[in-house]
């Protein structure tokens, strides 16, 4: 064999060794323990999480039911991304991270509010937005929307949405920035649970706090007959003379 061959030969066989170190390399910056180890590895992570991510939502579109999309965003999905969100949570990073938010999503979707709550209030702290496809791109009338349609619902079938709707009633009626329209709905459901608890001056209190943030919310039946029982109690007795 001629030197000019056996030096082709040995450069040929040097070039697969590196390009195969180099693919190893690559291959490493995508594991759980090093993903989220720089800037630049977090990026080339999030495009996998990203791919991975749109499949899924294809999925869950394919599916009719709404049960089989809450079944299969509790059961497959969440526990699928869910450490990468927790890893992202604690690597002190902070870059536009769409599947960090649809987790939170699929946290209020599937009523895991603590876990819901916990993520939104970082999301909102690094800036994060909704994705596109919502009207709203701001995480705090996300949050607050969601927890008052499922209070709603939870009234309705005669069960308690504590201590979610007063746990938020500060923020969505005073902290965050929304439409009217919210908080008046959270001071009206709220108002609603106390005129059947006969707790006749809280439930004005936030019967008229609803109408007064937003005036066609249909408060004014409820408001008269809080009125009506109050002036029906005896005085308070103030003590012995």
């Amino acid at each position: 064999m001629s030197l000019a061959l056996a030096h082709k030969r040995r450069t040929l066989a040097m070039g697969v060794t590196a390009a195969a170190a180099a693919l190893s390399g690559a291959a490493m910056a995508y594991t759980p323990a090093d993903a989220l180890s720089s800037p630049a590895n977090a990026r080339k992570h999030l495009m996998l999480q990203e791919a991975a991510l749109d499949q899924d939502l294809e999925r869950i579109s394919a599916i009719n039911g709404m049960a089989g999309r809450q079944a299969l965003k509790r059961d497959e999905l969440l526990p699928k991304y869910q450490e990468y969100v927790q890893r992202y949570c604690e690597s002190g990073l902070n870059f536009p991270n769409r599947v960090a938010v649809q987790v939170m999503v699929w946290l209020f979707d599937t009523a895991q509010f603590d876990d819901a709550l916990e993520l939104a209030d970082f999301l909102m702290e690094q800036g994060q937005e909704m994705p596109e496809r919502f009207k709203r791109r701001d995480i705090q009338t996300f949050v607050a929307d969601a927890v008052c349609e499922w209070a709603f619902v939870e009234y309705t079938a005669q069960r308690s949405p504590e201590p979610y709707l007063s746990d938020l009633l500060q923020r969505v009626d005073g902290e965050w920035e929304l439409t009217e329209q919210i908080p008046s709905k959270y001071h009206k459901l709220i108002g609603m649970r106390a005129m059947e608890a006969e707790q006749w001056d809280t439930a004005l209190k936030h019967l008229e706090r609803s109408s007064e943030l937003y005036a066609k919310a249909g408060n004014e039946t409820r408001i008269a007959k809080c009125r009506k029982a109050i002036a029906k109690q005896p005085p308070a007795v103030t003590g012995a003379e």
